[in-house]
């Protein structure tokens, strides 16, 4: 833990709020609520304000990589949060809020809802709290449930917002807030998902990609709940002469493990070219979008209460000119509008291949899809979302390729 936080500094005129923000999930580790802390703060510098971002040290030398941020990072002894971790946290938003430090107290996922609305007396600032989803279901249980009360976590003073309009209907559906102190703002997409700099030759050439051959990729941690194995079922579903002329990428890291397993066995068994790739850096995963034809991500509703509460990888893939197969579920429809950026499908196999195989045999739609995509990639801005969360100044503009961030979800 540090010894201290850095002190206020003094805004300048057009240096707008200075805003602290505490995560429990940060760079280096993946995952999407670090990747909303890190844009959201890099969005909050670049319309003018100060941030400080307060997140775990993972047991890791951080000091080069958060000195090429555009905001401040103070790291503290951690890293995945477990519930022995809360004491150390409250005492850390203890230390961090107090007096006039800051005009803004940002918990940006729920590790920090209770710190923060214990430490809510000692500042006059705004205090936020963001829930993205999986967290509203898994804080019913009886003793988180008396410790959120206990704690009066959405007591005065405390603004909730949620990354979706289903993610907002969860949040009322599980706790009796007043109506007012909560909105839902949409994520963002980074400028760096718009644009690389290889064509779509040299990167096919390179993947040993035929110009012929349709591509379909999925970027997503191969887990249960992501539905690899309905894309395959759907897949194998495809008439053989569409089917033969598609290869479909599968990136991301592997989940549990009996559940890799079968998936590749039955990868294998099937008569289609599927190629596992492992997890890519944000760059390849850049140049395999620019090479591909579509994106399918199907995932399904998760009995342990997990939730899609948005899905940001549609509007990635939507930056790079990819419409989207994807399934109604959670968040996913406020990611991808149903005829508009892809297809929604419910969460079966059959409805998921009659999508496939409209989207590979109608290159016209595709178009039509994909620039419906990029489109609404392009109005979805991580500036957009933080004037909206922070209440800064907001031209419209979007932020230059070189300062944009990217992190995949």
């Amino acid at each position: 833990m540090p010894a201290d936080l850095p002190p206020r500094r003094r805004l300048t005129e057009g240096a707008g709020l200075n805003i602290l923000l505490l995560t429990s999930e940060f760079a280096p580790a993946m995952g999407g609520i670090g990747t909303y802390a890190r844009e959201i703060a890099a969005a909050a510098s670049r319309l003018g304000a100060k941030v400080t971002v307060v997140a775990p040290d993972y047991a890791r030398q951080t000091a080069d990589d958060d000195r090429a941020l555009p905001f401040e990072v103070v790291r503290y002894s951690g890293g995945l949060h477990s519930m022995r971790d809360m004491p150390r946290k409250i005492m850390l938003a203890r230390r961090g809020v107090r007096g006039d430090r800051y005009d803004v107290v940002h918990a940006a996922d729920w590790p920090f809802f209770i710190p923060v609305a214990l430490s809510r007396w000692r500042t006059q600032a705004r205090v936020l709290m963001t829930v993205h989803g999986t967290e509203i279901n898994e804080t019913q249980t009886p003793l988180k449930r008396m410790a959120i009360r206990g704690a009066g976590v959405f007591g005065p003073r405390t603004e909730i917002v949620a990354n979706s309009g289903f993610t907002e209907t969860l949040f009322r559906e599980r706790f009796a807030v007043d109506p007012r102190q909560i909105s839902a703002i949409s994520l963002g997409v980074s400028e760096f998902w718009f644009g690389g700099r290889r064509t779509r030759r040299e990167i096919r050439l390179g993947h040993r990609l035929p110009e012929d051959r349709l591509v379909m990729i999925t970027v997503a941690r191969i887990t249960r709940r992501k539905g690899h194995h309905l894309t395959l079922a759907a897949l194998s579903q495809v008439p053989d002469d569409l089917r033969h002329r598609i290869t479909w990428l599968v990136i991301g890291p592997d989940g549990e493990a009996d559940y890799v397993d079968t998936l590749r066995r039955d990868a294998e068994a099937a008569a289609c070219d599927i190629r596992f790739l492992g997890p890519q850096s944000n760059e390849d995963i850049r140049d395999l979008y620019a090479a591909s034809d579509f994106f399918c991500l199907t995932g399904l509703s998760d009995t342990t209460g997990r939730v899609e509460g948005f899905g940001l990888v549609y509007l990635e893939a939507g930056a790079a000119g990819l419409p989207s197969v994807a399934t109604d579920v959670g968040g996913v429809p406020d990611a991808v509008l149903a005829d508009e950026t892809g297809i929604l499908v419910p969460p079966s196999a059959e409805s998921i291949s009659q999508a496939i195989a409209e989207l590979a045999a109608d290159r016209n739609l595709r178009a039509i899809l994909a620039a419906g995509a990029s489109s609404h990639a392009r109005a979805l801005s991580w500036e957009r979302c933080a004037a909206m969360t922070y209440g800064l100044p907001y031209t419209g503009k979007p932020a230059s390729a070189d300062r944009a961030i990217g992190i995949t979800a």
